[in-house]
């Protein structure tokens, strides 16, 4: 009898354990929800989404570094921290990459999506190795994505 009683916690954890893996995260289907930050942005044009995307990245240390149709490229040297963490040993050679992708939504807003990424050997054709950054504090990347919305509302 005593045994009984012991499985009943177990059977009802492992019973809500599957209730939630079926029902799933409804936030993790959210468009943007697997990017380290992300905003939606109305009302506002491509051309101005850039130009205060690139100011508020500039204002932070990065640097353009490449623009397509959808998408900007931003990285900045890696701190001591960031080179330790994904440099090696020897703690140099880091770059940390940001990648802003933009996609025009059908009720003419536009969505903002941030990835980060460590690059090891950055600019070396054969030996860059481009990390996607696991980050359990992505309170700097929302802030920063929340820093773009908020200027293009004010505008």
């Amino acid at each position: 009898m005593k045994a009984r009683t012991q499985f009943r916690p177990f059977a009802a954890g492992l019973l809500a354990l599957c209730a939630v893996t079926l029902v799933g995260c409804q936030s993790a289907k959210q468009p943007g929800s697997y990017s380290h930050a992300y905003v939606t942005v109305k009302g506002r044009s491509d051309a101005e989404i850039r130009q205060v995307t690139k100011g508020v990245f500039a204002e932070e240390g990065y640097s353009l570094v490449a623009e397509g149709a959808e998408y900007m490229g931003f990285q900045r040297p890696g701190s001591r921290r960031d080179a330790l963490k994904w440099g090696g040993w020897l703690g140099e050679g880091v770059v940390i990459r940001a990648k802003v992708k933009i996609t025009a939504l059908a009720d003419a807003s536009h969505l903002l999506q941030l990835d980060m990424f460590a690059v090891r050997d950055a600019g070396d054709g054969i030996f860059e190795s481009e990390s996607r950054m696991v980050l359990l504090n992505k309170k700097p990347y929302r802030q920063l994505m929340n820093e773009v919305s908020k200027r293009l509302q004010a505008q």
